[in-house]
């Protein structure tokens, strides 16, 4: 204990005389409290797995793609010459040793082996032999999509700026490479799909994960800016054609169960909105009304497959003739309400939460808050998801450890900011979070409450469950990163 703690004040105690403060009463915990903490919850998540971990199949950039990433976002970079005193001062910086995946395992302990240097990716390593390495549509798809959801945020222009400006450019440069990174998984993929389990939705995780991916790389500008730093019609060409080869592979099969065929219809969803194949975007549409029908006829078992069913059928409403009738999503919506106990701060149906259960649920909340909700309803709902967020993410320890305010951040996203949008009071920082040298700021695979207490009852990080939850964390702020694309018909 005491080398830790020694190496602990070492790393964070400068944060004393930086002026930043430890979260107090005064800072309430609220919805929006509880979507900011999903935000950096994501980002942590998704950039510890793509970037530190080292829980996959790694490869590394040649240098040439580096600099030539760097010069994108930065308008006045001379490498020759990058100092803080140099140009406007802010300029991007390439980690160190980083581990970009090609590959993403289906899960790993995220235990720290040695003591951490924030500055050394090396030293955030986790332990391989620890890793289930196997490889899933899943695990792949989400990662992917988290990649490219991601890349969207850091090239919103009033949030991250643009290369001209003196803010921003390591945000800007981080777009840049997982976004490479999304492109090297795509290829990994279509090149070894046999060596994939495509399981329990993973196929259609993959759709929706090309899809994206394909849209993206082909956008002359993204939502938020005037340009597109990512656009590779080349690339896009290849991906957008193989969404299509694999909705064709897809598209006739039978699923069961009520957890598929959400996934199904939010994926088919991406894909009719991405495909420039109209006659694929019909039968997508037909298809996305033959299993949106069939979910009616689903009895849910507890608060995440509730949550499913609602999810899939306000997708399937929102695209398509669909469930038009729509007194018995109300009546979904209800049931799924009253199930939530505001003493437990939990729903009454469930008792132990998956991460992948939590992504279900905030996805769930998020799409009856923007399409299913009046004015009243909005603030019941805001009320259920920040009590469900509070309850379960933080107080049970699902997401077991956090950065303070300063790391893994550049000055402009926590000055004068709260830092309840950053971590939760009390909440470990990764040293601190267990086990000789600490814990990551990742998520663990699931919670239990039983007579009154929580435990997180398995500390393993589920690549899929991570990401799914990490992508719906995002989507919160839909405002800037839509995770409900229209379709044109």
């Amino acid at each position: 204990m005491m080398k830790k703690q020694v190496f602990f004040f070492a790393m964070f105690g400068a944060m004393l005389f930086l002026g930043l403060h430890c979260a107090s009463a005064a800072e309430t915990f609220d919805s929006t409290a509880a979507e900011e903490e999903g935000y950096w919850y994501s980002r942590y998540n998704m950039g510890t797995l793509a970037m530190i971990s080292g829980m996959g199949e790694t490869f590394m950039p040649d240098m040439g793609s580096i600099m030539q990433a760097m010069k994108m976002v930065d308008a006045d970079l001379d490498p020759s010459q990058i100092s803080p005193d140099y140009g406007d001062g802010n300029h991007p910086m390439p980690p160190n040793n980083p581990a970009l995946l090609q590959a993403v395992y289906k899960s790993g302990d995220p235990h720290y082996t040695m003591a951490i240097n924030v500055s050394d990716f090396m030293t955030q390593r986790w332990d391989p032999t620890t890793f289930d390495m196997n490889l899933t549509g899943l695990s792949q798809g989400y990662l992917m999509i988290k990649e490219v959801e991601w890349a969207k945020q850091f090239h919103v222009d009033d949030h991250f700026g643009t290369p001209e400006d003196d803010f921003g450019a390591q945000g800007r440069f981080t777009g840049m490479i997982i976004l490479m990174e999304a492109k090297m998984q795509a290829d990994y993929f279509l090149k070894n799909r046999d060596n994939f389990d495509l399981s329990n939705g993973g196929d259609c995780v993959m759709l929706l994960a090309l899809s994206d991916l394909g849209e993206t790389l082909e956008m002359n500008q993204m939502p938020h800016s005037e340009t597109n730093r990512y656009q590779d019609l080349n690339s896009s060409g290849m991906i957008l054609g193989a969404a299509d080869a694999l909705f064709d592979d897809i598209k006739d099969d039978e699923l069961e169960s009520l957890k598929e065929m959400s996934i199904a219809i939010q994926s088919l969803v991406w894909y009719a909105a991405s495909t420039k194949d109209t006659e694929k975007r019909g039968k997508a549409l037909l298809k996305i009304g033959e299993l949106s029908d069939k979910l009616r006829t689903m009895e849910p078992e507890n608060a995440a497959d509730r949550a499913y069913l609602i999810r899939g059928l306000i997708d399937a409403k929102r695209v398509s003739d669909a469930n038009a009738e729509t007194e018995g999503l109300k009546v979904l919506i209800s049931e799924f309400y009253n199930d939530f106990n505001g003493t437990t701060g939990i729903f009454d149906s469930q008792s132990t939460y998956t991460i992948d259960d939590v992504a279900a649920i905030t996805g769930a909340l998020n799409a009856i808050k923007i399409f299913e909700s009046s004015e009243t309803e909005v603030t019941m709902n805001e009320g259920i998801f920040s009590q469900f967020f509070e309850t379960v993410v933080n107080k049970a320890g699902l997401q077991q450890s956090a950065p303070p305010v300063d790391v893994q951040k550049e000055p402009f996203e926590f000055e004068g900011v709260p830092e309840i949008y950053f971590r939760y009071p009390g909440m470990s920082y990764p040293p601190m979070a267990g086990g000789e040298f600490g814990i990551a700021p990742v998520f663990a695979a699931s919670v239990s409450y039983e007579n009154g207490e929580w435990t997180v009852a398995d500390r393993t990080f589920d690549s899929a469950g991570s990401m799914h939850a990490a992508n719906e964390m995002i989507w919160l702020h839909y405002d800037e990163v839509n995770g409900f694309p229209s379709v044109n018909v």
